[in-house]
């Protein structure tokens, strides 16, 4: 394990070494990019962030207004359910009156059939 670990700090020194010998700019230019880049990626976070919090604000403003819609919608419904019971129990009533003495109507016009 001893020389394992040797080995390694001894690749990462020259991998290092080798980096900055060939790198292709300067350190303040690679730490420049490093930092623009990690300033780009935490903005983007903090972007989704915030959507996701408009997000779940919206969602809890839609349920909010559905559950209310809702309930409102039953009660309209409940409402026009029972005008309808109401105006429709006298017709049935009319019309049940009527059939009935129309049946007394027409068996008063039969004549009685003889029995035998």
């Amino acid at each position: 394990m001893k020389h394992f670990s040797t080995g390694l700090l001894l690749g990462a020194a020259v991998g290092g070494v080798y980096a900055l010998f060939t790198a292709k700019r300067s350190g303040r230019e690679t730490q420049a990019q490093i930092k623009h880049y990690v300033d780009d990626v935490t903005e983007g976070a903090l972007a989704v962030n915030d959507s996701l919090a408009r997000l779940r604000q919206a969602a809890q403003v839609l349920a909010k207004e559905g559950s209310g819609n809702a309930a409102q919608t039953v009660q309209e419904l409940q409402q026009l359910f029972d005008d309808f019971n109401f105006q429709s129990d006298s017709r049935i009533k009319r019309a049940k009156d009527a059939s009935e003495q129309l049946q007394k109507d027409i068996g008063a016009a039969m004549p009685e059939q003889p029995t035998d």
